[in-house]
């Protein structure tokens, strides 16, 4: 009888913690929804011309002011493996599972290297970063977010890196110039 009481408690905990994480995520994503990745007059015109394409981890979607607050914007929710397509006409980040994400050029507000976000710590400068504007449509006015890809080949992430600032001049970080 002991047994069976252990087994029905713990079994009670596991079902609140999961339907607690549930009702979290969609309250995030509920709050998130006033986000609009593209400004307002902004056209999608997707890369007319071959994008140059890098692979790696896509980690988080933070603003850009608090790297420890994951936002849930559509195909930028969770962490995985991801395609980056670099072009003149912006940039598509499309994690395997998720819908792609196009950010027209003229958002890209900055690159960078970081050490740190949500849900992950590397070794100094271990994470790529992309800050971009995107849409507070609540507020009306724009709202800066940051995204970190770590890219574990030192030679894939160099070249990821020299594309971006090369493509993005007016974006361009001195923390990425190595």
């Amino acid at each position: 009888m002991d047994k069976v009481l252990v087994i029905v408690v713990v079994v009670v905990l596991i079902g609140l913690a999961i339907t607690g994480m549930l009702m979290s995520w969609r309250k995030r994503v509920a709050r998130d929804a006033r986000f609009d990745v593209l400004l307002p007059g902004a056209k999608v015109n997707g890369h007319r011309v071959a994008p140059q394409e890098f692979s790696g981890l896509y980690v988080s979607t933070t603003p850009a002011t608090d790297p420890l607050q994951r936002v849930a914007l559509p195909g930028l929710g969770f962490r995985a493996d991801a395609q980056l397509l670099v072009s003149a006409d912006g940039l598509t980040i499309a994690p395997r599972g998720e819908q792609e994400t196009f950010i027209p050029a003229a958002q890209i507000v900055q690159i960078h290297r970081s050490q740190v976000t949500i849900d992950r710590v590397v070794e100094k400068d271990g994470l790529t970063a992309l800050s971009w504007t995107a849409f507070d449509s609540a507020l009306g006015e724009p709202v800066e977010f940051t995204s970190y890809f770590r890219i574990s080949s030192p030679e894939i992430r160099l070249a990821c890196e020299n594309a971006l600032t090369t493509t993005f001049p007016h974006a361009t970080s001195k923390e990425v110039s190595s």
